[in-house]
């Protein structure tokens, strides 16, 4: 889909129309055909798609609202400018010889697929220093992002044996899909968990695509979740659950350098304190379908392999697994000033490209107190 819609008119309109096809072929009447299109090298593998099946829950809107996202931002591979997990975790996996000596080709590789999917998952063939592939990953993105419980290398070891929050303390509980640092005035660019040691059963990680999460709203409840106070979201360790750290910046917000929107994202998992009034439903169906296993892409990681998230646009999570069960990650959070910042696009989508044709104003940067946030 692609709207052209010069004075907003149209679009509207084509919402409308879209509205009442939704009602008569069903709440799964949104998942779309992938269109197989090629991206420059190898074809790319098949988008994932919603299924549509009797057991899936409806995900209903709590009021209506002049122009569903979902008519917008279509998840079916037309666009190029639209970050969408692939229905397989193997579209997500780039094989490279070493982690710590990454060559131009592969280098390039990546860089293809983080601006397709919003994550890569690195598999290397040799073995290397776990600490080596730090280089690489500073060299890429830069600074680190601080964390209190992070060591002398920016790395913070997710264990449940020593864990550093209330998610991380029950490996029985799933870890629901978030963004990380969402508690900060100024999230991570990049997320990248390296896997030491993998859970025998279940414990694989889990992504969501924010777009997915933007296709449950209308342009007017986004609207409101671009303003700042909306919902609060806190850091609470596993010593005592107390409060550590809050932020309320917006959920959605566009980067003023280059156009792209981004995503703060926690699922109410413990972690999220107030939710405004006025935004509790729109909050609500986002709940909803980062929850949703039709909505989540399941991600298995061996010992060595690294996965890289845009933590802009991709939620991640973890399933369940087994107390005593070993299970440990390395996380480190990086700014994304380094060598690949200009070819490297953070966020979901180009905010001011076609796909938002008559809805330019809502994306104004300019509506939002900077003085205000850190973003």
């Amino acid at each position: 889909l692609k709207l052209m819609c010069p004075n907003g008119s149209s679009l509207a309109n084509f919402g409308v129309h879209f509205t009442m096809m939704r009602h008569a072929f069903g709440p799964w009447s949104r998942a779309l055909p992938a269109l197989g299109r090629r991206l420059p090298g190898p074809r790319r593998p098949a988008l994932r798609q919603l299924r549509c099946f009797s057991g899936a829950p409806a995900i209903s809107r709590k009021d209506k609202k002049p122009v569903a996202l979902e008519t917008v931002v279509p998840r079916d591979g037309s666009r190029d400018d639209l970050k969408i997990l692939p229905g397989d975790a193997d579209g997500l996996r780039l094989r490279v010889n070493s982690l710590a000596s990454i060559s131009l080709e592969e280098e390039n590789q990546f860089v293809q697929m983080m601006n397709n999917y919003g994550a890569t998952v690195l598999v290397p063939k040799e073995e290397s220093d776990p600490l080596a592939v730090y280089k690489t990953l500073d060299r890429w993105f830069g600074s680190c992002v601080p964390h209190d419980a992070m060591n002398e290398h920016g790395i913070v070891e997710i264990n449940p044996a020593n864990p550093t929050s209330i998610n991380t303390a029950n490996p029985k509980k799933e870890h629901l899909p978030h963004t990380d640092d969402a508690y900060t005035d100024s999230p991570a660019a990049f997320c990248t968990l390296q896997c030491r040691e993998s859970a025998a059963t279940g414990g694989e990680s889990v992504l969501v695509s924010g777009a997915e999460l933007l296709a449950a709203l209308s342009n007017e409840e986004l609207r409101s979740l671009m303003q700042p106070g909306m919902v609060s979201m806190g850091r609470r360790p596993a010593a005592d659950g107390s409060w550590m750290k809050v932020s309320s910046i917006p959920l959605f917000w566009v980067d003023k350098d280059s156009g792209w929107l981004q995503v703060r994202w926690r699922c109410n998992d413990g972690c999220v304190g107030d939710v405004a009034a006025e935004v509790k439903p729109s909050y609500e169906q986002m709940d909803a379908v980062a929850r949703h296993e039709v909505y989540q892409l399941v991600v298995p990681l061996n010992p060595g392999e690294l996965l890289v998230v845009d933590n802009r646009a991709i939620a991640h999570g973890r399933r369940p697994y087994e107390s005593g069960d070993p299970r440990v990650m390395w996380r480190k959070n990086y700014v994304g000033n380094g060598e690949l910042e200009a070819q490297l696009k953070t966020g979901m989508c180009a905010a001011f490209s076609s796909m938002f044709d008559g809805l330019h104003s809502m994306f104004d940067p300019m509506s939002i107190d900077t003085n205000k946030l850190k973003i």
